[in-house]
């Protein structure tokens, strides 16, 4: 399928391998498969780089290793330039979906960075669930602590970043319904088709049989300022 549809791939933890001795590194099979920039630090060619694409900065962060690393050379990137919209994506979520998940670290390393540069959407995976958030801006602790202080406010944010943490295979996680998801599905096939404009970012969330679950569009302002419309009430959890 990759000789024939242009795809930006990210690697997961099914893609880092065990080797000889008994540490984990990305599979041989991947660099092979596809042909992506290196311009990412040391030792993460091609899993970690970005590209610009019709006014949209698309950005892949290796979520498996070298966090710290990525993180200087992430500033970088996010600085460089002025694209009207920027897109991040990694496997392991900032805000964990399924139950008993938390990746503190990462969203320690990273979220503030999205909320200084301005990144608008950040696609992710791992959890098998379904759920994406209002715009939301760092606040530091544990995923319970963080909850409770998005709870306390119970307003929309009108900074911040967009979350999505999706599956589309069959595979599934116990949801954890949380403050910091607008919506969310369980036990749900679910795939998403974004489009891009100079002033407009459209996103819905389909299941199999073609269904939208979620919509909402992140609208840019004159000014420079984004607003997010949500273009679906909150459906019951199928």
């Amino acid at each position: 399928i990759h000789r024939t549809i242009p795809a930006l791939a990210t690697p997961g933890n099914h893609e880092m391998a065990r080797g000889d001795d008994g540490g984990r590194r990305l599979s041989h099979h991947w660099r092979p498969t596809f042909a992506f920039p290196e311009q990412g630090p040391e030792g993460l060619a091609e899993t970690c780089y970005a590209i610009d694409y019709q006014g949209a900065r698309f950005v892949s962060l290796n979520s498996n290793e070298q966090v710290a690393e990525q993180t200087q050379w992430l500033a970088d990137v996010l600085s460089d330039g002025s694209p009207t919209w920027k897109i991040v994506t990694f496997h392991h979520p900032i805000f964990s979906s399924a139950k008993g998940r938390d990746n503190q670290q990462l969203r320690e390393a990273w979220q503030p960075l999205f909320d200084r540069l301005g990144v608008d959407l950040v696609l992710q995976g791992h959890d098998h669930t379904y759920a994406r958030s209002p715009r939301l801006t760092f606040q530091p602790g544990s995923l319970e602590e963080v909850n409770m202080a998005v709870g306390r406010q119970r307003q929309q944010s009108d900074t911040g970043t967009v979350y999505v943490v999706s599956v589309s295979g069959p595979k599934m996680y116990d949801l954890e319904p949380q403050p910091v998801m607008s919506t969310w599905a369980t036990r749900t096939q679910l795939y998403q088709v974004i489009s891009v404009e100079p002033d407009r970012l459209s996103y819905r969330a389909l299941n199999a049989i073609g269904d939208v679950h979620d919509a909402f569009r992140l609208e840019r302002a004159a000014d420079g300022s984004t607003s997010l419309i949500n273009d679906v009430e909150r459906p019951d959890t199928p």
